[in-house]
């Protein structure tokens, strides 16, 4: 295994490796199973990702797992791809500046107009990504899992796993972007501007699966017809729930129990009030901008149809890892019945490639000893990972909370949700039912356009990415007060 510094600097002091991105595909520390199913596909998804928008990266790894398990993305490397684009594009962070004299400003405008419609084209794909490999999944979940069944979905994962996170390397860049677009041109016009104005502007988004399926699961309760919504609503959403980008998912489909404690909490907020708060937002930039309104609309559009995308392929990624958790549970039942494991969670603990061998019957009782000698040892290795900082706090989702802080994990009960301030270490979209009934989140990530702070902000809930490290460390039911507008995080006194 490979190792990297968690936060290794550079000659100009930059963050040579960071968890930017990673936090969202591989929370905490991965499994085996999870991270080797993954490397492959993520690299070459990020490397082809960038050859659509025309950047050739060096013959490098993108992606790095440290001893403890986290996962850490080459920031030295996106920063090249940055430069090469021109800030067209982005997955880490903005940092250069225009080019100077004529032709290399020539230059940049070709490369800069080519990005730009890649990533149109990558927005009008992000639907039929979704629904093909919505259907791909609905053809998993019918199967029988007979030998020849493992051995074809076993040799599909890898390619559809690629397929959406390709394109949801491409458009999360370009959100990137477009966002900060928007920013500039309101920072030239209105250098005051709220960021609470900014950042309503993506409150309400409509076709965000992620949203609509929060939406409908707080519905469930009060429908006519409860069997058929409930079937309706797992038809669609089914391998949707919390921990969903991991193969230990607490599944909709595979938990109805958890179904229905999401379903009996009591929203605070709904889709009309999320309405509400982006038509004020247009309202205040109308009146603020009048004639400049006009120039800034289409931009907002943009950026709007964006975070449909980024969200779209989100869905179509959660498709592939339930189906990797679907094949794993059966590949599991051929490795306990070969008594090479004791139970069948302990099947995560082998990696795909073992796996593989697992479901060819490579592997059968000869290698019984080994095998579970080498999971009990992995177990081990992973079973207190060490947590990694918070990033400083920047706003991802505009309003006020009060409420006890609450650490939520996917078995955390939805009960507990109702007027807390969520903690996570990333915003988990998977749990969006429940964000419905709280009165705010805060995650450690730092991110403001990760699909979980994407489908916050179109949920309208109070948000920050990031938070000082004494949010980070304090007691559950401690009552912190967020200012989410301008990322202020407040802890009442403990009383003795």
């Amino acid at each position: 295994m490979t190792t990297a510094p968690p936060y290794t600097a550079d000659c100009a002091g930059q963050a040579a490796w960071t968890r930017a991105v990673t936090r969202d595909l591989f929370p905490a520390a991965p499994t085996p199973f999870h991270w080797s199913l993954l490397q492959q596909p993520s690299e070459t998804a990020l490397r082809r990702a960038w050859a659509d928008l025309k950047v050739t990266l060096p013959d490098c790894c993108f992606w790095r797992r440290e001893a403890n398990g986290h996962i850490y993305l080459n920031a030295d490397v996106m920063r090249q791809a940055n430069r090469a684009l021109h800030n067209a594009a982005w997955l880490v962070e903005p940092a250069e500046a225009p080019p100077s004299g004529l032709f290399a400003r020539l230059q940049a405008q070709s490369i800069i107009r080519h990005a730009q419609a890649q990533i149109a084209r990558s927005v009008a794909e992000a639907a039929s990504l979704r629904a093909r490999l919505t259907d791909w999944l609905a053809r998993i979940w019918a199967l029988r899992w007979t030998q020849a069944d493992l051995l074809q979905v076993m040799e599909e994962l890898a390619p559809q796993a690629q397929a959406a996170l390709r394109l949801h390397f491409i458009v999360r860049a370009g959100l990137a972007a477009a966002q900060a677009h928007v920013t500039a041109l309101l920072h030239a016009w209105w250098p005051d501007c709220p960021t609470a104005v900014t950042l309503g502007l993506y409150a309400g988004l409509a076709s965000l699966p992620s949203a609509e399926a929060a939406h409908a699961l707080a519905g469930l309760n009060t429908a006519a017809d409860r069997k058929a919504t409930q079937q309706a609503f797992l038809a669609c959403y089914g391998h949707r729930g919390p921990g969903e980008a991991g193969p230990h998912a607490l599944r909709w489909r595979d938990r109805p129990d958890r179904l229905r404690a999401y379903a009996a909490l009591s929203p605070a907020r709904d889709a009309a009030h999320a309405r509400a708060i982006h038509d004020a937002a247009v309202r205040r930039l109308q009146d603020r901008l009048g004639s400049r309104w006009r120039q800034l609309e289409p931009t907002i559009a943009q950026a709007r149809a964006l975070c449909g995308a980024v969200d779209m392929t989100w869905d179509g990624f959660v498709c592939t890892m339930a189906a990797a958790q679907t094949w794993l549970r059966a590949v599991a039942g051929e490795a306990l019945a070969a008594g090479l494991i004791a139970d069948a969670t302990e099947a995560a603990y082998l990696e795909f490639e073992e796996l593989k061998q697992v479901a060819t019957g490579e592997w059968h009782r000869g290698h019984s000893a080994a095998v579970r000698a080498e999971v009990a040892r992995r177990q081990i290795a992973l079973a207190a990972p060490a947590a990694t900082a918070p990033a400083a706090p920047r706003p991802a989702s505009p309003g006020q909370a009060t409420g006890p802080l609450l650490r939520v994990t996917p078995t955390t009960d939805p009960a507990r949700f109702a007027r807390a301030v969520l903690v996570m270490d990333v915003a988990d979209p998977g749990q969006a039912a429940g964000w419905l009934a709280a009165a705010g989140l805060l995650d450690a990530a730092g991110d403001p356009w990760s699909p979980g702070m994407i489908v916050a902000r179109s949920l309208a809930l109070p948000a920050v990415s990031g938070m000082p490290v004494a949010a980070w460390q304090a007691d559950e039911r401690q009552i912190v007060t967020v200012d989410a507008d301008i990322s202020h995080i407040a802890l009442a006194p403990q009383v003795a």
